[in-house]
């Protein structure tokens, strides 16, 4: 008899971003790659609670939670209902590795840092009966290692797309905010392009959705994979840091190869906030660089956060302004949330800014900190504001993306955060 293995992505029951079946949500790489890289010998059931319930009369041997900061209470209380079952219970992802101490006081093991070269000894620990409490990756996962991720097990229809594509890992910015460069690293690593190629080949969607923090990050590496991606005629979106307009060639070859939108994280339009977010440039060179991407029929979806301290009331409306004058054709608007395990904490943590541990309001929504030259009800007045004004019907037409196959799409997503924004309001 195989051993039962369960594989779940725990979700907030009142997450306000919560959508069953909805149009844009995006299947959970980690899911697919750990169900990927287990073994036949284990029966392997794997659930995303966002679009599915946990089965809990899943006679489980071992459960594997994927645990970040705002779903760590969940993932805690699904852990206890299967302990209580008698199944033994691992936790990994961004929060296990920075809050470990927390998290073996709800589960009987966590992996540290990513899973790739762990993930196989942890099972035949598990099989011998000689599960550890602590599993520490030590170094990066070679990028040639990570495997295609076995994408059958999820419940693919109920998302956006199927699947998502990643080619790369690490970022290099290291933002005071950024988990994500906390877990990745800032070094750059590519996987092999034979094998992205590959797995883009194989697939028959009309869009395809790259999940790296940024695709254009070793300029050189992006240029051969474009170069390789374009016969397959596949269109694609990505997150791409602005410079890759700085690169005649890199944006040209983008645009050959399908790219069809760039999410871009400008973070901050106010230059005295560069000490946090490290990529910031001068407002005219975004405003050219945005120009260049949309002359090569590129859409570019613009990703905005609020509160830093150098903020003010003033911020809010110049970006609102910003995305208009430029006809961003999204724009998403986060409050500043100082994740576990990033500087960004660690200085507030220090300066006594830190409201509360509630983990579950570390959403990026929710105001966990005390801003500096602002209030917390006016960050979040304004900024659920800048989400009226911005998808307001007369700013959603006055940014209509010029090339016909876009507009669908650029209608359905203003309409989705429109009515997202009216839930913000009213909340």
């Amino acid at each position: 008899m195989k051993t039962k293995l369960y594989i779940i992505s725990p979700c907030r029951s009142e997450d306000i971003w919560r959508k069953r079946r909805a149009t844009f949500v995006l299947p959970k790489m980690s899911l697919a790659i750990l169900a990927a890289l287990t073994p036949e010998r284990f029966d392997v059931n794997v659930t995303d609670e966002l679009v599915d319930d946990v089965d809990f009369d899943f006679p489980a041997d071992l459960v594997a939670l994927s645990t970040n900061s705002s779903n760590a209470k969940r993932a805690y209380e699904i852990a206890g209902i299967f302990r209580g079952k008698g199944a033994s219970v691992i936790m990994g992802g961004i929060h296990p590795s920075v809050m470990p101490e927390e998290v073996l006081l709800h589960a009987d093991s966590l992996l540290i840092g990513e899973a790739e070269e762990m993930w196989p000894m942890i099972l035949e620990d598990f099989l011998s009966g000689k599960l550890k409490q602590r599993y520490c990756c030590e170094s990066y996962p070679d990028p040639s290692r990570i495997p295609s991720g076995k994408w059958d097990l999820i419940h693919q229809r109920r998302y956006y797309v199927p699947r998502t594509f990643q080619a790369s890992r690490g970022c290099p910015y290291g933002c005071s905010f950024c988990s994500s460069t906390q877990f990745f690293g800032t070094q750059l690593r590519c996987r092999p392009i034979g094998q992205v190629v590959a797995e883009l080949r194989d697939y028959r969607e009309k869009i395809a959705v790259f999940i790296d923090d940024n695709i254009a990050g070793h300029p050189a590496y992006a240029k051969e994979l474009f170069r390789a991606m374009k016969p397959l005629k596949q269109r694609w979106v990505a997150q791409a840091s602005i410079d890759i307009a700085r690169d005649s060639e890199l944006l040209r070859l983008a645009a050959e190869s399908g790219c069809a939108g760039l999410l871009i994280g400008f973070e901050s339009i106010n230059p005295l906030n560069s000490g946090d977010v490290k990529k910031i440039r001068k407002r005219e060179q975004y405003e050219e660089l945005i120009k260049e991407i949309r002359t090569h029929g590129i859409g570019v979806h613009g990703s905005f956060i609020f509160g830093f301290d150098h903020d003010t009331p003033e911020t809010f409306d110049s970006t609102v302004e910003f995305v208009q004058r430029n006809r961003l054709e999204v724009a998403n608007y986060c409050k500043l949330t100082p994740f576990p395990g990033t500087r960004l904490f660690e200085t507030m943590s220090e300066e006594g800014r830190i409201l509360h541990r509630d983990w579950e309001k570390y959403d990026r929504y929710n105001i966990v900190y005390a801003p500096k030259k602002i209030s917390s009800e006016e960050l979040h007045r304004k900024t659920a504001e800048a989400y009226r004004k911005t998808y307001a019907v007369s700013s959603i037409l006055g940014r209509m993306p010029a090339q016909l196959q876009n507009l669908l799409p650029y209608l359905a997503i203003n309409v989705s955060y429109r009515l997202g924004a009216k839930r913000l309001s009213s909340s």
